[in-house]
């Protein structure tokens, strides 16, 4: 189970990190959506099965670096939200 953990936890940073990169190109927010929504996914499933079978002890996981990441279109979104609200 550790090794499906280790490739689940890889896997949830690499699509954090696109989701993350995508959002700085012109129309990257489009595509940055559904890779930040499969890492959102992939995050949540290392965080329960490390939850669950104590794995690892550490506070700051992959699992949790990975939600951070894919969170990260949501948050362009609600901020261009609430800048054309302003004007």
């Amino acid at each position: 189970m550790d090794k499906k953990l280790k490739i689940l936890g890889i896997i949830a940073i690499t699509l954090g990190v696109i989701a993350a990169l995508l959002v700085i190109l012109p129309y990257g927010l489009f595509l940055s959506l559904p890779a930040g929504f499969l890492g959102m996914i992939t995050s949540t499933s290392y965080v329960y099965f490390d939850t669950k079978y104590q794995i690892n002890s550490k506070k700051i996981t992959p699992g949790v670096i990975g939600i951070l990441l894919s969170s990260i279109p949501i948050i362009v979104i609600l901020v261009i939200i609430i800048i054309s609200k302003n004007k």
